[in-house]
C-alpha cells in the first residue's frame, strides 16, 4: 500500500509556484508608459479551484529605472546636424505638438471631462511648444547619427522606430525626464495611481 502511495504521488504533475502574467499591449495604457507609471512587482496570490489567481498581494515592488543617462557619444560635425535636421523637418511635417499628441496618443477626449481638462491645463503649462521641441528632436538625431553613421535613420535601416525614438531621447541634450516626472506626480496625486484607482 505505501509503495502505491509513493507511486501515486511520483504522478502527480508539480505545483506551479510562479505564474507570469499575460499582459497585452492594451493592459498598459499609453498614458502610464509615457509618464512611466511602471516597474516591477511582485504579487503573492491564491489560486482557486479554476487555477486563477486571487487575493493576491503585493510582496515587493520596484520603479522602472531611469531611461536616460549622461551623453558619453560623439558630438555630431555639420554633416550629421545637417541631416538630423532634414530628417526632423520630414518627420515632424504637418505635426501637431506634443501635447496635440498626447491628447491624442492618452485618449484624452474619451476621458470624464474634469479629468481631460486637469490634463490638458497641465500639458499646456508644462510641454514644450513645436519649435522647442523639434530643436531638441534635432540636437538628439544629430548625436545618434555622430555615433552610428549619417545613414542610420529608420527610413534607410531596419531600425524599429521604438528603439529608434528611444536612442534619440537618450541623446537629445533636453532631458524629458522633469516634466515627465512632474506630470506622473500631478497625475498620481489627483488619482492615486499606488491604489489602482487610476484608470485610462
Amino acid at each position: 500500500m505505501i509503495t502505491l502511495l509513493a507511486s501515486l504521488a511520483l504522478l502527480v504533475e508539480p505545483a506551479h509556484w510562479e505564474t507570469p502574467p499575460d499582459v497585452k499591449r492594451s493592459d498598459y495604457p499609453a498614458l502610464a508608459k509615457d509618464l512611466r507609471i511602471n516597474g516591477t512587482v511582485t504579487l503573492e496570490c491564491v489560486n482557486n479551484e479554476d487555477g486563477a489567481l486571487v487575493r493576491c498581494a503585493a510582496m515587493s515592488a520596484k520603479p522602472a529605472e531611469p531611461l536616460r543617462q549622461p551623453w558619453e557619444g560623439p558630438e555630431p560635425d555639420p554633416e550629421h546636424i545637417q541631416a538630423a535636421q532634414a530628417f526632423t523637418d520630414s518627420f515632424y511635417g504637418g505635426s501637431r505638438s506634443a501635447a496635440e499628441r498626447s491628447i491624442r496618443d492618452w485618449k484624452v477626449n474619451e476621458m470624464p471631462a474634469e479629468k481631460a481638462a486637469l490634463l490638458r491645463g497641465w500639458m499646456a503649462e508644462l510641454y514644450p511648444d513645436l519649435e522647442a521641441e523639434k530643436a531638441w528632436h534635432a540636437a538628439g538625431v544629430a548625436r545618434v547619427l555622430a555615433l552610428h553613421g549619417v545613414d542610420y535613420l529608420p527610413t534607410r535601416k531596419p531600425i524599429g522606430w521604438d528603439a529608434w525614438y528611444a536612442q534619440v531621447t537618450r541623446a537629445s541634450p533636453e532631458d524629458p525626464a522633469p516634466i515627465r516626472n512632474e506630470m506622473r506626480r500631478r497625475y498620481c496625486a489627483a488619482f492615486d495611481c499606488a491604489s489602482g484607482a487610476a484608470v485610462d
